[in-house]
Order: C-alpha cells, then sequence, then structure tokens
C-alpha cells in the first residue's frame, strides 16, 4: 500500500430540497500527515438549506466525525477536533445562532442544538473520553 491509499477521507455537503449549487458557504479541512501502513480516517457531513447559514470543519488525527446541520438564517457553526475517534454534532434552526466545539483528545464526545434566536453555545474539551451536551430552546 503506497502513501497516497493510505488516508481515506469523506466529506460530503448535503442540503434537503435544494440544488448543490444552492448549498451556503462551508468550508471541511482534514489536514493529515500520512505515514505507510497508518490508516487515517476523518468524517464530515454537513448539510444547509439557506445561502446564509455558515459552516466550518477542520479536523486533524483519525476517526473523528462531525456532523452539521442547519436550517433557519444567519446561523454560525464551527467544529475544530484534532485526535483520535472524537464526534461532534451541532443542529440549529431558528435566526442569528452561533455554534462552536473544540475537542483534542480522544474519544470525546460533544453536542449542541439550538433553537430560536440568537443562541450562543460552545463547547471546549481537552483530555480524553469527555463528553458534553449543551440544548437551548
Amino acid at each position: 500500500m503506497n502513501a497516497a491509499c493510505a488516508c481515506g477521507l469523506l466529506a460530503v455537503a448535503v442540503s434537503t430540497g435544494a440544488w448543490a449549487g444552492d448549498l451556503a458557504p462551508s468550508e471541511l479541512g482534514q489536514p493529515a500527515a500520512v505515514q505507510a501502513a497508518v490508516q487515517i480516517t476523518a468524517r464530515a457531513l454537513v448539510g444547509q438549506q439557506n445561502p446564509q447559514l455558515q459552516a466550518s470543519v477542520s479536523q486533524s488525527g483519525s476517526d473523528n466525525s462531525a456532523n452539521l446541520l442547519q436550517t433557519g438564517l444567519d446561523n454560525q457553526a464551527l467544529v475544530q477536533q484534532r485526535g483520535q475517534g472524537n464526534e461532534a454534532g451541532i443542529l440549529q434552526g431558528g435566526v442569528g445562532n452561533r455554534a462552536a466545539i473544540d475537542q483534542q483528545g480522544a474519544l470525546n464526545t460533544a453536542r449542541i442544538e439550538q433553537y430560536g434566536r440568537e443562541g450562543v453555545a460552545r463547547i471546549t474539551q481537552y483530555g480524553n473520553g469527555k463528553s458534553a451536551a449543551i440544548i437551548q430552546r
């Protein structure tokens, strides 16, 4: 196996009821240092239904996953993960919500859900095996 095959990255942008050209701006960055015989994977799923929504995902390490789904207007979401086996999820509706998840370590889980107007939520986790959830309505 050569180094080019040792890295599997999957980034998918999904929107219900919209064409690919109708998706809101989003950024997916998944840098990975690839060494022979090392499987490095990162998964990000971003779904947005409005061009006034912004999402950014940055992952490094292995087996990290991020799922972002946004509806509404003027919402922003940011996920940054470094390490192994981390999971992040953000679901926002409403107007003017801001959410951010920053995780470093291994096997951390973070979830943010927001509905309504101008909710602000941030989860920061350093270490291993941590779990956090914020739900605002």
